[in-house]
């Protein structure tokens, strides 16, 4: 039986139910492309910053002459590092790209990138994006709430300017001047990246003149300054006083360094894939700002609940298809149906729903999507808690030490009960905040130990 507005089946009995093409109830490719704007009096400010801090660097002799070497960039972003990749697929991935460097100067709405495609943008005003923009997906409203992304430095190198305290919840272009928060970094060649847009008051405490090694944390991704939305501003130069733009992205249409790539290893101009397969308690709300994104993630329903089921795309191609199946703890088959993706989309999300049947077995569930090959998964509970058990010795944050590797994701969603059993002299030491959303639980059995380092937060 087909429902227009979802997967709306109550079964009575526990049954294999088949169905190969099914409508979403919800969701879209995303319309933002998360962007920036930079006038030519930012660009004169920003040379003049960089000017007298090169000034004063000269004077203490932390200012060396550039070497005749390459510079090769890491990927500037990962995940906080107590949130892991693919960890109980939560989050297979955290990002997508929304515009290379625009390699056409004219304007307006003349756009090419490195690959002769058109994901980039320039203005009326006669800006073409002189960067990459990384953005953090999906929900990344509640990403930046919860430090989740991190600027990272792409190459080793001595942090020459620094900007922070800026206001970094911008939704769209300044009206007036903005000053947005960043790292700026010189490389051994004299080549220097900027790592704009981060968020307020999460910049390294290093000062102006340390270095800083390639992955060392810069900050958190944020969107402060001429900012529609969480996002990395990626900019390289060959040097301080910006006389010539770097594309780190080798392709026929670059124009700059051609195919001279500066990325250690250059990915893909598309990285399709699934980026979270969650569970929610309601509709999951994606909006550009933050007043509206609402993420509802749940793990634990009863019998005749409504189960949402979510799937977070970045670049979905047009003619794709995903494979979505439900199983049940006794590893039968519950639901199945087909996705047809039409579009090509830089992020996209989509969601369906099922009611539980009330007499629904108890334990836990699983979620499962194969798209292009890959097979997504995520864990709810039916009739109990999601339960993750500590019985180890050690942080809190290493998954070594929870049963079986699987430790819940944080912030802990509604529906997870964390178990602490610890055995022994053995320790569960929290070494970083913990927070607990509404609905979710913290259990320590009887004579387990727990040491606090960091707080534990409930919301």
């Amino acid at each position: 039986m087909r429902i227009i507005a979802g997967i709306f089946w109550l079964l009575c009995s526990m049954m294999v139910v088949a169905q190969p093409v099914l409508e979403p109830a919800g969701g879209a490719g995303v319309s933002f492309t998360h962007a920036d704007e930079f006038a030519e009096a930012d660009y004169a400010q920003m040379r003049l910053l960089l000017a007298n801090n090169k000034l004063q660097l000269q004077k203490a002799n932390l200012w060396n002459a550039p070497m005749p070497q390459a510079t090769l960039f890491q990927w500037p972003t990962r995940l906080r590092s107590n949130i892991l990749p693919n960890q109980n697929a939560s989050y297979a991935g955290y990002y997508g790209i929304s515009n290379y460097i625009d390699q056409n100067t004219g304007y307006p709405n003349l756009v090419q990138d490195y690959n002769c495609g058109n994901r980039s943008y320039d203005l009326s005003s006669g800006y073409n994006h002189r960067g990459t923009d990384i953005f953090s997906w999906p929900f990344p409203w509640h990403k930046m709430r919860y430090n989740e992304v991190e600027i990272i430095a792409g190459a080793a190198g001595t942090i020459i300017g620094k900007l922070d305290g800026n206001p970094d919840q911008n939704c769209a272009f300044c009206t007036s001047a903005c000053d947005w928060n960043a790292v700026y970094v010189r490389h051994a060649d004299g080549s220097v990246a900027w790592y704009g847009h981060l968020k307020s008051g999460s910049l390294t405490s290093k000062p102006i003149g340390a270095t800083v090694t390639a992955g060392e944390y810069l900050g958190v991704m944020g969107s402060s300054g001429n900012s529609t939305g969480p996002h990395l501003h990626f900019e390289v130069w060959e040097n301080e006083s910006l006389t010539k733009l770097v594309d780190p992205w080798a392709g026929a249409c670059n124009t700059l360094n051609g195919n001279t790539s500066w990325w250690s290893s250059q990915q893909p101009y598309r990285m399709t894939g699934i980026n979270a397969i969650m569970t929610h308690g309601k509709a999951p709300v994606n909006t550009q700002c933050p007043s509206g994104e609402v993420v509802n993630e749940k793990k634990s329903f009863s019998g005749g609940d409504t189960v949402f089921l979510g799937s977070y795309y970045r670049d979905q191609l047009a003619g794709q298809t995903a494979a979505h199946e439900i199983y049940m703890p006794n590893n039968t088959r519950y639901l199945n149906w087909s996705q047809n993706l039409q579009s090509t989309f830089n992020a996209s999300w989509w969601y369906y729903y099922f009611i539980l049947p009330t007499n629904a077995a108890a334990g836990e569930w699983r979620y499962d999507i194969t798209h292009n090959g890959v097979l997504y998964r995520t864990r709810f509970a039916v009739g109990q808690s999601m339960s993750y058990t500590f019985n180890g010795n050690g942080s809190f944050f290493d998954p070594a030490q929870w049963l079986g590797s699987r430790m819940p994701s944080i912030p802990v969603p509604d529906g997870v009960e964390v178990l602490i059993q610890t055995t022994g002299a053995n320790v569960c030491t929290v070494d970083m905040p913990v927070i607990f959303l509404k609905g979710s639980k913290l259990t320590v059995g009887a004579n387990s130990n727990i040491r606090f380092q960091q707080n534990l937060q409930w919301q």
